[in-house]
């Protein structure tokens, strides 16, 4: 949050990153954290964000004993961009917006433990006050560590279509673009056929399957790979791929 925006204190004092998604359907908010949805997401947004999903929002946070204005994105005129349930927000922003849809407009009223507790921010926040944010939930980046070890991140860039995701041995029809720490193209494939599973990729078999298997037709993904996962020490800065799963075969 800026030099104007409020530091996220109890960063690192719960992990939510392993909890379930909480849209529709999935375990109740907690008593601390009490939603009202303002403005209701589209008919096409039924989708909510998860852990590790970088999340874009507007807020205003105001104080709920005299309903005073701490702090504001749109003030700003910026919005304000975290990864959800990693800490680097307050506890309650994590939570609630994991329930939030594209679009929509919702306002929390947080407990002090999932705010600023006992310390509060001075000047502007005093101990152990409730806190009260109306946010826009603008959109998301999914992001997704393959491997766990940050050696190959995936993005998706734009969504696919259906609910059908390729399986071990499933054929796919596929478009690759590899390129360097500095922008060359280290090899373009516009189109082709590939078995999942395979290591007919080379060196870049490994990420791209994994990544395959999560992906629907229509969908568009860019790794960001280490050396080990892309060109080894022929690129020491590792490299970016882009697929796009044109089709699902069925097999």
């Amino acid at each position: 949050m800026s030099d104007d925006e409020l530091p996220p204190p109890g960063a690192g004092d719960e992990d939510f990153s392993d909890d379930e998604d909480m849209g529709a359907g999935a375990a109740p908010l907690p008593e601390g954290v009490q939603k009202e949805v303002i403005t209701e997401a589209g008919p096409d947004c039924w989708k909510t964000p998860k852990a590790g999903d970088e999340v874009t929002v507007h807020y205003v946070g105001t104080l709920k004993s005299d309903g005073s204005e701490f702090d504001s994105s749109r003030g700003r005129g910026e919005p304000f961009v975290f990864t959800l349930g990693q800490g680097q927000v307050i506890k309650g922003w994590d939570v609630g917006v994991a329930t939030m849809k594209k679009g929509e407009v919702a306002r929390f009223t947080l407990a002090p433990e999932f705010a600023y507790g006992a310390s509060g921010s001075p000047p502007k926040i005093p101990a152990d006050a409730t806190l009260v944010f109306e946010v826009e939930l603008l959109g998301w980046t999914s992001k997704d560590d393959l491997f766990g070890d940050e050696g190959a991140v995936k993005t998706q860039l734009q969504e696919g279509s259906g609910w059908k995701s390729p399986s071990a041995d499933s054929e796919v029809f596929l478009s690759l673009k590899a390129t360097g720490a500095d922008g060359t193209v280290i090899e373009e494939r516009p189109g082709f056929e590939y078995t999942i599973g395979s290591d007919s990729l080379g060196t870049l078999s490994k990420a791209c399957n994994a990544a395959l298997k999560g992906m629907k037709k229509g969908e568009e993904a860019q790794l960001k790979l280490s050396k080990d996962y892309a060109y080894g020490d022929k690129h020491p800065a590792g490299a970016t791929v882009t697929l796009t799963l044109h089709e699902i075969y069925e097999t």
